[in-house]
């Protein structure tokens, strides 16, 4: 082995130490809150409080019209997963969004007879996704980091420890894989794997939440595609996309068993469309929010206000994005495939968030994808002018 081969292996060990040496840097606000929280997520007992849960379900606001108790929605969640498991029919309590996730909580309770374990592993699974696409774009895993270690002690991000379980990270391992499975069928020659394992993310997707955010995606990867002209690969991903029904479909596989048709449903998400038909109010809110903290709350008398979870960030992340499209439409910079999906995962998500009124609880989708992005322009800005003054 000569004296180069040996110092490149030495060069190689010593990133990787640095680069584990940062991660752990990176994960310590989370970490060591999971540790702060280890009773609430490793303590077993879900069968003693499940008595308190329910009663406060049925004084709740969800089922008393007059003077009910307010109960939050980690509550609410804790309890359905509970009821799930079971076997109670989804369909017979409040029904704003599909089962799965519920049935995923559920899955928590059997396991672990905690409603909230499984929230962690999806957190960090979540969390690893979101790596592998800041990896495969900005291809070192030092760069790698600086999008995760914003994202990760992040005060939202952050409250989903806090507070739980809830759907949304849930729902958000579906989200990054379906990208990062696209962006893996893209690129690859062999692709009709990856864009299986797409449409089974995306069946996740609708059958965790509303089906607007899935719909907002899977659009997002069809108008890629034929931008692009790849009508091979097009067709292929269409011919995938009957997974994502049956994945929906089997989430209401309780439902089927006591009667209901594949067409019934559907109608039943037709039902949970205009449940949330009543959210389309303070059209463009979305953007008072993520730049200047103006959070359009839309009971009482629909006041203004701050939200304890935007960070500065948010907005300087948001013109980062502007100025790489700007950048990109003057042809000083040419983004990678993986990020222009990423871009038009981001475009499409922010129309929909565009069109009614707009909560922090709906950015987790979308802020690692912003700082992936603003990371990737603040590198190509500073490489551009490097080579000039060269």
């Amino acid at each position: 082995m000569g004296i180069a081969t040996t110092q490149k292996m030495k060069t190689k060990y010593m990133y990787k130490i640095i680069c584990f040496i940062l991660l752990i840097i990176v994960l310590w606000r989370p970490l060591t809150s999971v540790y702060s929280l280890r009773d609430s997520y490793f303590s077993r007992g879900y069968a003693a409080q499940y008595p308190q849960l329910k009663s406060a379900y049925d004084t709740s606001q969800y089922v008393k019209k007059k003077n009910p108790g307010v109960i939050p929605d980690e509550t609410f969640e804790s309890f359905a997963g509970g009821e799930f498991l079971k076997g109670l029919n989804p369909i017979l309590i409040v029904h704003e969004h599909p089962p799965m996730g519920r049935y995923i909580i559920g899955l928590s309770i059997l396991l672990f007879d905690n409603a909230k374990t499984i929230i962690l592993f999806c957190m960090a699974i979540g969390t690893f996704g979101v790596f592998l696409i800041a990896k495969l774009i900005l291809k070192k895993s030092i760069y790698a980091l600086i999008p995760l270690a914003v994202f990760v002690n992040e005060p939202l991000y952050m409250s989903k420890l806090y507070f739980s379980p809830l759907l949304e990270p849930i729902q958000q391992v579906f989200i990054v894989f379906a990208l990062y499975f696209f962006m893996r069928g893209i690129l690859s020659k062999k692709y009709f794997g990856w864009f299986a394992a797409t449409s089974v993310m995306l069946g996740f997707v609708i059958a965790i939440r509303f089906f607007a955010l899935g719909a907002a995606l899977c659009a997002s990867m069809v108008i890629f595609l034929v931008l692009k002209k790849n009508f091979k690969k097009l067709v292929v991903f269409f011919a995938s996309l009957p997974l994502a029904l049956g994945v929906l479909f089997l989430a209401y596989t309780r439902t089927i068993e006591s009667g209901y048709s594949l067409l019934d449903i559907l109608k039943i998400q037709k039902y949970i469309l205009v449940y949330h038909k009543s959210q389309l109010i303070s059209p463009l809110s979305f953007w008072d929010l993520i730049l200047f903290n103006r959070w359009h709350t839309w009971w009482a008398d629909k006041a203004i206000t701050s939200d304890t979870q935007w960070i500065l960030v948010w907005p300087i992340a948001a013109i980062l994005i502007v100025l790489y499209i700007y950048f990109i439409a003057r042809k000083k910079m040419i983004p990678s495939t993986a990020e222009q999906i990423v871009l038009f995962w981001i475009i499409a998500y922010i129309l929909l968030l565009s069109v009614g009124n707009s909560t922090t609880r709906y950015f987790l989708p979308l802020l690692p994808f912003f700082y992936i992005l603003a990371t990737s322009f603040v590198i190509k800005l500073y490489k551009l002018k490097h080579d000039k003054k060269n």
